[in-house]
């Protein structure tokens, strides 16, 4: 065998991490629909420690998996970024039910009705969304690209802009496709939640987002109560409220998935989106292996199931970008 050669074992663990990624978001999306948009004190009382969610099943996928599988199978056939592939794939898996947020229903809207995907992501008066939902889709970027930072950046960019053309919903797009990366890069190495955080604050262009970068690194060697987390971090559909927040609990719970995503529930408020997100990095990084089974099983045989997400992340991780 050559030097560069790959052996079996590593093959073997790459494609247990891409899966991981995919699943992770899809259970975590899954699990936290049940509790999407629930204030803290009834998570915190109704839960009085993470075993308690852990020992729920997940319910109803939402939007952020049906627009990563939308995201990962337009990847898969063009890896280097085709918006009109892209965009009508979000259009033709597009389902009401899903809770998808006011703007990114709206530039589905758009687009369905002819307007160009690239003129979607801006609604009336010239504004746009900074909401999260091209963040919470960006995960099969950081996979494809967790070893070209450029290419990484701008794919997750030009995926977010077809519902998102705000700096701030694209730039939640590129930071959680780098957690993503990041945690892939260093599945074998002994994680340290600080460096984490910094390391993806320092490629952060958005002050707002970079100082929280800093304020979680901090908090993550000290581990304080949930209500000033989520009084700094936030727990919203917004990404000033949502990406780092989700990065904040993988690292503070980064050995065990199960615990990852238990932790963003019980920060209560936007749980699907935060659960997803925070499920996709601890997935990238732990593999699927470490999914707990009662969870993959209990996932909706839909449109969108393990099975047709298994086979998603079996052929991304075949690509050649």
């Amino acid at each position: 065998m050559s030097a560069s050669a790959k052996s079996p074992t590593t093959d073997e663990a790459r494609l247990d991490r891409f899966r991981g990624c995919l699943l992770g978001a899809m259970v975590g999306d899954s699990l936290g629909m049940r509790f999407d948009g629930i204030s803290r004190g009834p998570i915190s009382h109704r839960f009085a420690g993470l075993d308690e969610v852990i020992r729920e099943l997940p319910g109803s996928y939402g939007a952020a998996t049906e627009m990563t599988a939308a995201v990962v199978a337009s990847l898969c056939e063009h890896p280097a970024f085709n918006g009109e592939d892209m965009a009508t794939r979000m259009v033709r898996g597009h389902s009401e039910s899903r809770g998808y947020g006011q703007g990114t229903a709206a530039a589905l809207a758009k687009i369905r009705a002819g307007t160009p995907w690239r003129d979607a992501g801006t609604v009336s008066g010239g504004r746009s969304s900074s909401g999260n939902a091209a963040a919470t889709r960006s995960a099969p970027v950081g996979l494809l690209y967790a070893e070209d930072a450029e290419m990484l950046r701008w794919v997750a960019e030009e995926q977010a802009s077809i519902t998102h053309a705000h700096a701030l919903g694209s730039e939640g797009a590129a930071m959680q496709s780098m957690a993503v990366a990041i945690a892939l890069c260093t599945a074998d190495d002994r994680l340290s939640p600080d460096e984490f955080l910094l390391d993806l604050g320092s490629e952060c262009r958005a002050r707002e987002l970079r100082e929280q970068y800093q304020s979680a690194a901090g908090m993550a060697l000290k581990m304080p109560e949930r209500e000033r987390v989520i009084a700094r971090l936030g727990n919203s559909q917004n990404v000033i409220g949502s990406v780092v927040t989700a990065a904040y609990c993988f690292v503070v719970n980064a050995a065990s998935f199960e615990r990852t995503v238990a932790y963003a529930v019980t920060l209560a408020g936007n749980t699907a989106a935060i659960a997803s997100m925070s499920g996709a990095i601890a997935g990238a990084h732990l593999g699927a292996s470490a999914i707990p089974a009662h969870w993959i099983d209990a996932l909706e045989k839909g449109p969108v199931s393990a099975e047709s997400m298994t086979v998603l992340a079996d052929t991304l991780a075949a690509v050649k970008p």
